[in-house]
C-alpha cells in the first residue's frame, strides 16, 4: 500500500469527514420541519448571501473585504461537526443559563475546531482557518458582522420557506432572526439602506 500523500490527507481526514458529518446534522432539531436543511446546505446560503450582502454594502460604501466575508461564511457553523445545531431558545431565552450554555458551547467549540482543522496536516492553514472561526464567533470585525446578517437572512428565507409549507411553528424563528438582522443591520450602516 502506498503512502497517502498531504493532499490525501487532506481530502480523506478533513475532507470528507467534514463534509459527511454537517450533511449528517440537521438544523432545527428541537421542531416540526417540514422540508429538513443539514449544516452543509445552511452553510452554502449563508456563504451565497454573504457574497451578495457584501457586494451591496460595499456599492453602499460599506467597504468591507469580500474574499475575508467569503472565507469567513464557509467555515462557519463548522463546530456543529461535533455539538450539532444548538436552538435559539437555549442559546438565548433562559439568562445566566444561556449565557453558561454558550461559554460552554465556545469552549467545546474552540477545542473541536482546533482538533478538526489540525486534520488537514498543514499547521499554517490550520491556524489560518481557526482564525476565521474564532473571529466570527468573536463578531468585532465588519466582516464576521456581514457574515451573521447572511446567516439571519438565512434563518429568515428557511423559515419562509417552511411558512408557505404549512409550517407553523416557524413564525417566532422569522421574527427572532428579522429582529436580529435589524439591529445588526442598523448598526452596520448607521441606520441607511
Amino acid at each position: 500500500m502506498e503512502e497517502k500523500t498531504s493532499f490525501d490527507r487532506i481530502i480523506d481526514d478533513f475532507l470528507e469527514h467534514t463534509i459527511v458529518t454537517m450533511t449528517a446534522i440537521q438544523r432545527y432539531n428541537t421542531k416540526q420541519i417540514i422540508k429538513p436543511q443539514n449544516v452543509m446546505e445552511h452553510e452554502g446560503s449563508v456563504a451565497f448571501i454573504a457574497m451578495v450582502l457584501s457586494d451591496y454594502l460595499n456599492a453602499a460604501g460599506v467597504k468591507n473585504d469580500a474574499e475575508k466575508v467569503m472565507r469567513i461564511a464557509i467555515t462557519h457553523d463548522k463546530d456543529e461537526v461535533v455539538s450539532g445545531d444548538i436552538n435559539f431558545i437555549a442559546k438565548y431565552r433562559h439568562g445566566q443559563l444561556s449565557e453558561d450554555l454558550r461559554e460552554s458551547l465556545d469552549k467545546l467549540g474552540d477545542h473541536v475546531i482546533r482538533e478538526l482543522y489540525e486534520r488537514i496536516g498543514d499547521k499554517e492553514l490550520s491556524d489560518r482557518y481557526y482564525g476565521m472561526y474564532k473571529e466570527e464567533k468573536n463578531r468585532k470585525s465588519l466582516e464576521s458582522k456581514i457574515v451573521k446578517l447572511a446567516d439571519w437572512i438565512d434563518v429568515i428565507i428557511y423559515a419562509r420557506q417552511e411558512q408557505a409549507l404549512g409550517n407553523r411553528g416557524m413564525f417566532e424563528a422569522e421574527r427572532n432572526a428579522r429582529e436580529s438582522f435589524v439591529g445588526l443591520f442598523n448598526q452596520i450602516t448607521g441606520g441607511r439602506e
